[in-house]
């Protein structure tokens, strides 16, 4: 739970403090990697899920263009988030040109779902896309961020951006541990907005 490293904004209920602790920590130390943001257009691939909506909101905050890549489905919730919204999968960078024609200055693939060459095509520079889920990435020059790294500071930053309201985890469901089960079938369904949770 993040009060173990930094204080819960006031506004976090218990599940999104809980929610925060390494998505927030991953998204952050993935931004970091990317350099500075401001003024910047961001490709965010998988921008619905965990680390994928922290990063969101906080490459916003960073003053940063974002442009998010998820089912249809949660375009309305990327929005809500500050991101345009797109299709995930072939033809990706036909969407990206369209509603950046001047192109993306950096990314992050929070998905590792094979688009990686073409993300990287799409910015120019692998040294300025990130990866959290593609342990081949090495091959291709991107930079494979561990959420683990720096967690104290990015964890303090998680929640000054809380307090600030810039960043809110989101919680799509919570599961007694009893239906542990049910929970990882609705992760495993795919299509998940934020966080699923398992309470005790």
């Amino acid at each position: 739970m993040l009060t173990a490293w930094a204080p819960v904004p006031s506004a976090w209920t218990v599940e999104q403090a809980a929610a925060a602790g390494l998505v927030s920590a991953t998204a952050i130390e993935s931004l970091n990697n990317l350099g500075d943001l401001s003024g910047n257009t961001v490709l965010i691939e998988g921008a619905a899920g965990g680390v994928g909506s922290a990063a969101v909101q906080i490459a916003v905050a960073r003053g940063a263009t974002v442009i998010g890549t998820a089912s249809e489905a949660n375009h309305d919730f990327l929005r809500e988030l500050g991101a345009i919204p797109i299709t995930y999968g072939e033809g990706l960078a036909d969407r990206v040109a369209a509603v950046a024609p001047a192109g993306v200055d950096a990314a992050l693939d929070t998905a590792g779902s094979g688009s990686l060459a073409g993300i990287v095509a799409l910015v120019g520079d692998a040294s300025r896309v990130a990866i959290i889920a593609d342990f081949g990435a090495g091959a291709l020059g991107v930079t494979l961020v561990a959420g683990n790294v720096n967690a104290a500071a990015n964890l303090a930053e998680a929640s000054r951006l809380g307090t600030a309201g810039a960043y809110t985890p989101h919680v799509q469901a919570t599961y007694p541990l009893e239906k542990a089960t049910d929970a990882h079938a609705h992760v495993q369904g795919g299509h998940a907005r934020g966080k699923v949770l398992i309470t005790l």
